[in-house]
């Protein structure tokens, strides 16, 4: 249960009654408050102070006698005291919640603290969830007053937990993330035990690190409903004058008007009804200071009545202004969104509690969370964390045909290279057998002339003429016969000019054919992972159903466990009734035996008397002298004798 560290002793003080302090304007009274955590609790409590408590215990209840007390209590709050007993009945360890007592309380002031542990006890008893702590019974001391029997729970307040964080990562300077994280999948069942509390229409109304208990396999309990507040109970109307009462110390934190901030909304400070909302936007704080291991508003512990009042006032005008956190985990907006959702300023923007369950388990599992809105990059970001096994097989995929499609690229400006080049070396033979053609047409050319000038000559007719013409012709054959042989070189040249470039060429389509079936290994490798994948979500899916079933299993478990309770319950209580009417059924039988053993005493009492009497009488009789016996008047016999022949 929440220890009270900073409680101030109340012995050797006076107290305000209740109806002064509805006054709380008083100087005095305002005084008083500012550094008493007990009267403080009382004005937080939003009861009618000045009417009268009624205090209606059911007979019956258990006694004091049953559980082993210690001396002292283990902490104590502005209205009730925990101690660790034990049940002599069952040898088990408890938490025994009694109101506080002393001389120096008002009148009134120890039966209203006797009416909110009974108030308690019957919230408590109305919730029936594994991360709500349990009550076991409602007890009633021979004095009169009234205590609870609860569940003792083992565990790390949330607290003393990021206290332990926050010291680690100061002292290395390293964030723990992870830590924190893990914590906050265990927080989702206090969100749960909300919902829960929230469908049978109750609020806690202090739902803080304070109140959270950490279990050593990961498992949550919200403690302290000592505050909460039953919506189908009569409701109270608040008092305007409590509302701007100074703060005081209580715990870690300071409360006001039922509430401790920075972890209440503008609502609860106002001394509004209570709402559903107020326990999400408190839950939304504490979320946001497991995460971001501040609150939104820096709540400095503080000494002195002084300055508490301005780090409070200025709470409330933090409050007031409604301006806008810095997101808890600025590289996680997912997160982010969920938990400023869940402390929104206006009650309506909030989460239900349902909700916010929701979006922290689809936040958890890695689904869309429904109340983020995504991009299409942030939502094949998160399909590719999901799926990674299909996101390697489809990038392998895309990365194989990028390849495939520059190898073929390659390939075909290869094959266009080798196909140009065979080009120029055809053109360049065709150009030298056209040019050969034409020297052998020279030299035939040549050579008739020089039949002709021979002949010429034989005939005497200008041979000279005839004969440099074929001189000419003879040397432009010979110039197209130079001409050809370049050329037949550079045809050569080109050629192996040619032959050298489709070498490459084969070589660089060796180099793709290898790259290709490289690719191929490795898009039949990303095959075989997306399959493992694949196979891998079957077994999750599977194993996710086979979860579904075992929960709603252990839910109808724990319903048919809840009916059988339930009947127990009332057997039990049929069972009261019978042994009450037993027991006064044999006390009435032994009122009429005590008044038959009465009767008889008397009526032996008037035997011996005329016992007594008889024997006087007969002794007197004796002791009387005898006298002759009287004479009978004629006629008549003696008595006792009976007359002659009858």
């Amino acid at each position: 249960m929440q220890t009270d560290p900073t409680d101030m002793a109340v012995s050797g003080e006076r107290h305000p009654s209740l109806a002064e302090l509805r006054n709380s304007s008083h100087p005095q009274v305002s005084e008083h408050l500012a550094r008493c955590a007990m009267c403080r609790s009382v004005v937080g409590a939003d009861e009618a102070l000045d009417a009268p408590i009624p205090l209606e215990l059911p007979k019956g209840l258990v006694t004091e006698n049953a559980f082993r007390w210690p001396a002292d209590p283990i902490a104590r709050g502005g209205m009730a005291q925990i101690f660790a007993g034990e049940d002599r009945r069952l040898t088990r360890t408890v938490i025994l919640k009694a109101p506080r007592e002393g001389e120096e309380l008002p009148e009134g002031m120890a039966e209203m603290f006797q009416r909110r542990v009974t108030a308690e006890a019957r919230i408590l008893a109305k919730l029936q969830h594994p991360s709500i702590v349990t009550i076991y019974e409602l007890g009633r001391s021979s004095a009169g007053w009234p205590f609870c029997v609860l569940e003792r729970v083992d565990g790390v307040a949330l607290r003393d937990r990021l206290d332990e964080i926050a010291e680690a990562e100061a002292e290395d300077g390293t964030p723990r993330t992870r830590e924190r994280l893990e914590l906050l999948s265990s927080l989702v069942s206090i969100a749960e035990a909300l919902a829960y509390a929230h469908e049978r229409r109750i609020v806690h109304r202090d739902c803080t690190p304070n109140n959270i208990l950490l279990g050593k396999r990961g498992e949550a309990t919200l403690i302290d409903w000592g505050i909460a507040r039953d919506l189908d109970a009569p409701a109270v109307a608040a008092d305007p004058a409590l509302v701007d009462a100074p703060a005081v110390a209580q715990g870690r934190g300071v409360t006001i008007s039922a509430g401790t901030p920075p972890y209440l909304p503008l609502e609860q400070t106002r001394g509004q009804k209570a709402d559903p909302s107020f326990d999400v936007y408190s839950f939304g704080i504490t979320l946001y200071e497991v995460i971001a291991g501040r609150t939104p508003f820096d709540w400095q512990v503080v000494q002195g009545p002084d300055a508490r009042t301005r780090q409070l006032a200025a709470f409330l005008g933090w409050l007031k202004a409604g301006s806008p956190a810095a997101p808890a985990m600025p590289r996680d907006p997912e997160l982010s969104g969920i938990i400023a959702r869940a402390m929104a300023p206006a009650p309506a923007q909030r989460f239900t509690a349902d909700e916010l369950v929701r979006a922290l388990k689809q936040y958890l599992t890695g689904d869309l969370v429904f109340s983020h809105r995504y991009s299409v990059p942030g939502r094949l970001a998160r399909w590719a964390r999901r799926h990674r096994g299909a996101a390697v097989a489809l990038v392998s995929l895309a990365l194989f045909a990028i390849g495939g499609a520059l190898v073929w690229a390659q390939l075909s400006r290869r094959a266009q290279q080798e196909a140009e080049l065979r080009a120029i070396a055809a053109a360049a033979r065709a150009d030298a057998s056209e040019k050969g053609r034409e020297a052998d047409q020279a030299s035939r050319e040549a050579e008739a002339a020089e039949q002709l000038a021979e002949q010429a000559q034989r005939q005497s007719k200008n041979a000279d003429a005839m004969r440099r013409d074929a001189e000419a012709k003879r040397r432009s054959a010979e110039a197209k016969r130079k001409e050809f042989e370049q050329s037949a070189l550079r045809a050569k040249d080109d050629a192996d000019d040619a032959y050298k470039r489709y070498t490459e060429a084969q070589k660089d389509k060796y180099e793709a054919d290898r790259g290709r079936a490289i690719a191929v290994t490795e898009r039949d490798a990303a095959r075989a992972t997306e399959q493992a994948a694949l196979r891998d979500r079957d077994t999750a899916r599977t194993a996710q159903l086979a979860a579904e079933k075992e929960r709603d299993a252990a839910r109808t478990a724990r319903e048919l466990s809840d009916k059988d309770r339930d009947a127990a319950r009332a057997t039990a209580a049929g069972a009261e009734k019978d042994r009450d009417a037993a027991r006064a059924a044999q006390a009435a039988a032994e009122k009429e035996r005590d008044a038959a053993v009465a009767g008889r005493s008397s009526a032996e009492k008037e035997r011996d008397d005329a016992r007594k009497k008889l024997a006087e009488l007969e002794q007197r009789v004796r002791e009387r002298p005898h006298e002759p016996p009287a004479r009978e008047p004629p006629g008549r016999e003696p008595a006792g004798r009976e007359p002659p022949g009858r």
